[in-house]
């Protein structure tokens, strides 16, 4: 709570009425309790650690891993499936947990419209997310490959494959802030996502069969597109990265128009 106070009288109004303050607030929870540094040091050793045991081992003739290509997907692959769990942990009571304590009710009785208190979760914790989860762990890969003798991934390169996991993660953490909005517990907005995460591949042959095409807007296909992009290779379809983009959006509106309706 002593990020509340840090909330000073504004004269906005309309939807975006209170933001700045609201912006202050999210980011002091990440910069204040150092939260940030406790992700870098999680996901450095999760992500690069296993990723640098696996090249240990196969310095000792126990794995078989070359590079650019297997390197690069490996790491994509521990990205895109590792992830995505910190963002549920780090945004299921972004909004339940502010409900639950009273602590939305008590910011909404300054002039902060409900649009500008998602909007600020959003945002703030995506920069902070892609800061952590993305940029500082594309970072640490390149010094694993050096200390390994291994050559680098070309940073312009690297780069656009991080952002493009950035956006993959933008879709998780909006569906939990989507989720947060209906429902009053953690346990639906962990629940669904890690059921959807985990059954995609189903989802998609399934598709296959039965519904061609779906596996085109499921997230996984973004991580796949960040590889390709990442090794300079052709990006077998770019559907998913504009049905990913429509559900983005369409997850943020449903979080405005279901807080809206939240009586408090």
């Amino acid at each position: 709570m002593a990020s509340d106070s840090e909330f000073q009288t504004v004269g906005e109004s309309g939807w975006l009425s209170g933001l700045p303050n609201m912006l202050r607030k999210e980011n002091g929870k990440w910069w204040n309790t150092r939260l940030w540094l406790t992700q870098s040091l999680i996901w450095a050793f999760l992500l690069n650690g296993l990723f640098s045991l696996v090249l240990y081992l196969n310095n000792q003739g126990t794995a078989q891993m070359g590079f650019p290509f297997e390197s690069v997907v490996f790491f994509y692959s521990l990205m895109g499936g590792m992830t995505p769990f910190g963002v549920m942990i780090l945004t299921q009571g972004a909004i339940v947990e502010e409900k639950k304590s009273g602590t939305a009710e008590w910011v909404l009785s300054a002039p902060l419209s409900r649009e500008a208190f998602v909007l600020s979760k959003l945002v703030v914790n995506m920069l902070w997310i892609f800061g952590t989860l993305v940029l500082l762990q594309g970072a640490v890969f390149e010094l694993v490959l050096t200390a390994f003798g291994m050559e680098i991934v070309p940073v312009a390169a690297l780069m656009k494959g991080l952002a493009l996991h950035g956006f993959h993660l933008l879709f998780w953490l909006a569906l939990s802030l989507m989720l947060g909005s209906f429902f009053k517990g953690s346990g639906a907005v962990m629940g669904i996502p890690i059921l959807l995460l985990a059954f995609q591949d189903l989802i998609a042959d399934l598709g296959r069969i039965y519904l061609p095409g779906i596996e085109l807007v499921l997230p996984k296909r973004i991580e796949e597109m960040a590889a390709q992009v990442t090794l300079g290779g052709p990006v077998s379809s770019v559907i998913p990265l504009f049905a990913i983009g429509l559900q983005i959006v369409l997850f943020a509106l449903v979080a405005f128009w279901r807080f809206k309706r939240e009586e408090f």
